[in-house]
């Protein structure tokens, strides 16, 4: 079992709404601190602020940016702001969600993972990874028949090792895989994971719920983090049926109960 401290933060993009204004994103995080968080990854604020304005807010709520996150797309077409904003914060880790191709086959998954490259080369000498953040579909099988690989694995075996994983527990569960398997098979290049919890009504229709008041069962999950010496573990929830800053608290009570620490 590996010594590595879990440590639990926040995915600020839980609290979209809130975050539109200067005075709520300072409000937000001054919320997420005040529960016991300490630190953040973040996503989703206004994009008209600029990357001073969100480090600013970060710091004079006593938080430590671990990582940014938005869609590849979106990173790529303002890679300097990303940038600053993660040297401005300390950040180590710049994350990149989902492969745009409408239907992601082998040749735009190649073709993917050299842009990855590109850009992971491009941060490196700032001490700064790459993370590569899978949706569902990102987990479903590419068209290489013969190799039996999924979108993401192939993407992964044909990146270098500072392409890291973000995994999303809960977009890996909806690809019907084990998460400890997962945790297991890429130990030691998972940047992070997301905690995401969900409950299905008897209509079939999906609800979003803090952290282990879902149909989730987080102990494998659990055990895997420790075992693989995961080193953060972020709370998301970005729908809410009640208060999302509660939710955002049970979230951080249940994890800390499962032994993650702030």
């Amino acid at each position: 079992m590996s010594n590595k401290k879990n440590i639990v933060g926040a995915q600020v993009s839980s609290l979209r709404p809130y975050l539109q204004t200067p005075q709520e994103l300072r409000a937000s995080l001054q919320k997420l601190a005040d529960m016991g968080y300490r630190t953040v990854q973040m996503q989703w604020w206004n994009p008209e602020f600029e990357p001073e304005l969100v480090a600013a807010a970060v710091r004079d709520a006593g938080l430590t940016c671990v990582s940014t996150q938005d869609l590849y797309t979106a990173v790529r077409d303002d890679f300097e702001r990303t940038v600053r904003l993660n040297v401005l914060c300390g950040s180590t880790c710049v994350c990149v969600s989902g492969i745009p191709a409408p239907v992601p086959d082998t040749a735009s998954v190649l073709a993917f993972s050299a842009e990855l490259a590109a850009m992971a080369a491009r941060i490196a000498p700032l001490g700064m990874t790459l993370a590569f953040h899978p949706r569902a579909r990102e987990w479903a099988p590419a068209d290489t028949a013969d190799s039996g690989l999924s979108c993401t694995e192939l993407l992964l075996e044909h990146t270098p090792q500072n392409v890291t994983l973000g995994l999303d527990l809960y977009h890996s569960g909806k690809a019907g895989l084990a998460p400890n398997a997962l945790l297991r098979r890429w130990a030691g290049r998972v940047e992070f994971v997301h905690f995401k919890d969900y409950c299905i009504a008897p209509d079939g229709s999906e609800t979003l719920v803090p952290v282990g008041q879902g149909v989730t069962d987080w102990s494998a999950a659990v055990d895997a983090c420790r075992e693989t010496g995961v080193r953060w573990a972020f709370a998301e929830q970005e729908r809410w049926e009640k208060d999302a800053f509660l939710c955002m608290q049970e979230s951080l009570d249940a994890m800390r109960a499962w032994g993650f620490e702030p």
